[in-house]
């Protein structure tokens, strides 16, 4: 009896870890997520540069003024 319940415990171990996404399947969503990432990135920077630009333009009117 012993050697049955091992044997099912065995079983059900491998039936568990074998359920899990393939690595294809994580290497495809690490794929989705980094494509995402870096959209985030892109429009972060280009929100960046806008600010550093209208920045720059409301620093200098500023100093043309105060001469």
């Amino acid at each position: 009896m012993k050697k049955i319940f091992f044997l099912f415990a065995a079983l059900l171990m491998l039936s568990v870890v074998s359920c899990g996404p393939s690595r294809e399947d994580q290497e495809k969503q690490k794929r989705i997520s980094d494509s995402l990432f870096e959209k985030e990135r892109n429009n972060a920077l280009d929100n960046a540069s806008k600010l550093l630009a209208d920045t720059t333009v409301t620093d200098s009117a500023v100093k043309l003024n105060t001469k």
